[in-house]
């Protein structure tokens, strides 16, 4: 057997192994446990959900069945298409329509946090949020798993997790043999440095399952870097957001940096990090480092 194989064969073992919150059903509804370690208990069959939070939670609730469940969404415009018909509640962020989500008369809303999750639970409605910021794969899967249990899709959610287990694998059994590439995820800032995404972060993650060495690894979580540090550790591929390419490959600073002389500062939409469609993001983040391991193989 080999290498590829036995990696893709352990890796997926190792992305699923300890998953899933099935919830401890009792004679109130399922309990489930929250981002700040509660327990919260979400009435069962739940026939009417609002998001109060991020896009994700209501791709969750189209990847795994339960759209008919939705009656309220957050208004973004990296919503799935699939919700484009449900009622608006306002952003995620300052805050949505408390008032209008209290109309909505929900069993359960999703993803709230801080002051708006205070708020709705004072007003004796069930808020649950699995996961408040997601920093890893195993995280995403957390949520999903919490999400499915909630809204009585559990076994969707744990179907969504192995097809997203199965088609992160593959990828990085692209890839598994190349020598890594000196990387960076950058988030650069019209008249100032860069945000780069260090140690413990979501995007370090995929930096390195898509064949990538970050280059800013001994920062913790993520933190401002001079020009300077940028130029100095000369990544080879840069990742930022698509509207922000131009902010790197039009700064004259940074003119000298491998990834800028090469072209290879490469656009990925940062909503799509977090997200079901993590996958199509690690793809498009291995291609751009070895282009060359997808010619002969395919995910």
């Amino acid at each position: 057997m080999n290498k590829a194989r036995v990696f893709v064969r352990w890796t997926l073992v190792l992305l699923l192994v300890g998953l899933g919150q099935a919830g401890v059903w009792g004679q109130n509804g399922v309990a489930l446990v929250d981002d700040r370690g509660f327990e919260v208990i979400v009435p069962q069959p739940v026939e009417r959900v609002v998001v109060a939070g991020t896009p994700l939670y209501a791709e969750i609730l189209v990847d795994i069945g339960a759209l008919p469940l939705l009656v309220g969404v957050t208004d973004s415009a990296n919503n799935p298409s699939e919700v484009a018909g449900v009622t608006k509640v306002g952003p995620s962020f300052p805050s949505p329509n408390i008032e209008l989500i209290v109309d909505l008369e929900p069993d359960v809303v999703l993803g709230a946090v801080f002051d708006v999750r205070d708020q709705l639970e004072s007003l004796g409605l069930v808020v649950l949020t699995p996961v408040s910021f997601i920093q890893s794969i195993r995280d995403l899967f957390a949520l999903i798993d919490g999400v499915g249990a909630a809204v009585g899709r559990a076994e969707g959610a744990r179907s969504l997790v192995r097809d997203i287990s199965r088609d992160l694998v593959l990828i990085e059994s692209v890839v598994v043999q190349e020598r890594p590439k000196r990387a960076a995820f950058l988030f650069p800032a019209v008249d100032g440095p860069s945000f780069a995404a260090g140690k413990g972060s979501f995007e370090a993650e995929l930096m390195a399952r898509a064949g990538g060495l970050n280059v800013f690894s001994d920062v913790s979580g993520g933190d401002f870097v001079s020009f300077e540090e940028v130029i100095e550790r000369d990544p080879q591929v840069i990742f930022t957001d698509p509207t922000q390419v131009a902010l790197i490959t039009e700064n004259p600073l940074l003119a000298d940096v491998s990834a800028v002389k090469t072209g290879n500062v490469v656009g990925i939409v940062s909503s799509s990090l977090t997200s079901t469609r993590v996958a199509q993001s690690l793809e498009a983040m291995a291609r751009a480092m070895h282009p060359q391991a997808f010619e002969t193989k395919s995910p």
